[in-house]
């Protein structure tokens, strides 16, 4: 009797000493893969910044300097070298960035629209975009140069043709050029000068360069 007892005590022993093993042995599965999931994502967590700063730097870079070979450059350089002295016609503002060509359009586009400028003359192109904006007299002496006009001419309004030019290159980036021509409208303060209402005027750079720093803010903000 004594010792069908002493064999019941002991095997209820061994089940539970294996039970026991085994839940240890869950226990520490268990843990080691709660140690590997929280490595993993600590790594993964600081090598998200790096990769978004890579991101935000690859999408916007400035163009070489040979992108003077441009057609709009080309024609900016030409037309500065024929011009009267004084004109000192300046290169396109430029810039590359990692997005399409119609990307960059539908952005100026809806840009400039929200803006509220007075605009017309619109001509679309695959590879441009150009358009007419006018403004009063203290928008174009703000955007323009009068050269040797300053003080000759009491100027009333002006326009700007500006003209949006893109042209994809490998990997993804488009090259995109931005460049505006003005022209003035006033009296001219010599009474025995010959008559005339409106004069060509040179670009500061300043109207083209907030055009192509709206677009790389733009990109930037979404890396």
């Amino acid at each position: 009797m004594n010792t069908h007892f002493t064999l019941v005590e002991e095997d209820s022993s061994g089940r539970f000493a294996n039970s026991m093993a085994k839940s240890r042995m869950i226990l520490l599965g268990t843990l080691s893969l709660l140690v590997f999931f929280s490595t993993f994502e600590t790594q993964g967590a600081a090598q998200e910044p790096s990769d978004k700063a890579t991101a935000s730097v690859a999408s916007v870079r400035p163009c070489p300097t040979d992108s003077m070979n441009s057609k709009s450059a080309r024609e900016a350089k030409k037309k500065g070298k024929g011009a009267a002295a004084g004109s000192n016609e300046i290169p396109p503002a430029c810039t590359e960035v990692q997005t399409s060509a119609l990307d960059v359009q539908d952005f100026f586009q809806s840009f400039v629209r929200e803006q509220t400028w007075r605009i017309g003359e619109e001509n679309v192109a695959e590879d441009a975009w150009s358009f007419y904006r006018y403004m009063d007299k203290d928008e174009l002496l703000r955007f323009s140069k009068e050269g040797l006009l300053a003080g000759r001419v009491n100027w009333t309004q002006g326009k700007a043709l500006i003209q949006v030019r893109t042209r994809e290159l490998e990997k993804g980036f488009t090259r995109v050029e931005v460049t505006a021509r003005f022209q003035g409208y006033g009296q001219n303060v010599d009474r025995f000068a010959p008559p005339k209402d409106s004069w060509q005027l040179g670009s500061n750079g300043t109207l083209e360069k907030n055009l192509i720093s709206a677009l790389e803010s733009h990109l930037k903000s979404q890396h």
